[in-house]
């Protein structure tokens, strides 16, 4: 299962995919293919980077079901959100314990975004950086 819209407001996109090995990859392209000239060069090297990270988590310890990606353009930032239907009580993991324990794609969210956070336990989280990078 794969899905995006954002024809409604050019300003929204949201991305459902599969949690397979490939869900990574197919939002790579998505995402590069969706702003290209809408944003500059940079903020798209971050945001996926950040979306991929947060997706391959997902895939690695979600439950097995569709992850949405939603993300909004705003005129200073773009926030975004990766959910996974996962178990909400399910902790997330200390960035503090560092990429030796398996750590690294949550230091590289905190490194490249200006702010996030976890909804609901490890299963959604938000994140924003600028939009100008």
């Amino acid at each position: 299962m794969e899905s995006s819209s954002g024809a409604a407001n050019p300003e929204e996109f949201q991305l459902v995919l599969s949690p397979d090995a490939r869900a990574g990859w197919r939002a790579r392209q998505a995402l590069k293919q969706r702003f290209a000239g809408s944003l500059p060069p940079q903020t798209i090297i971050d945001l996926v980077a950040i979306v991929t990270e947060l997706i391959n988590n997902a895939v690695a310890h979600g439950p097995q079901k569709p992850i949405t990606v939603t993300l909004v353009l705003g005129d200073e930032t773009v926030r975004g959100e990766v959910a996974d239907q996962g178990n909400p009580s399910a902790a997330i993991p200390e960035i503090a314990q560092g990429p030796a324990n398996g750590r690294h794609g949550l230091e590289v969210v905190d490194m490249l975004t200006s702010r996030w956070a976890v909804y609901e336990g490890s299963t959604h989280i938000w994140f924003e950086l600028p939009r100008e990078r």
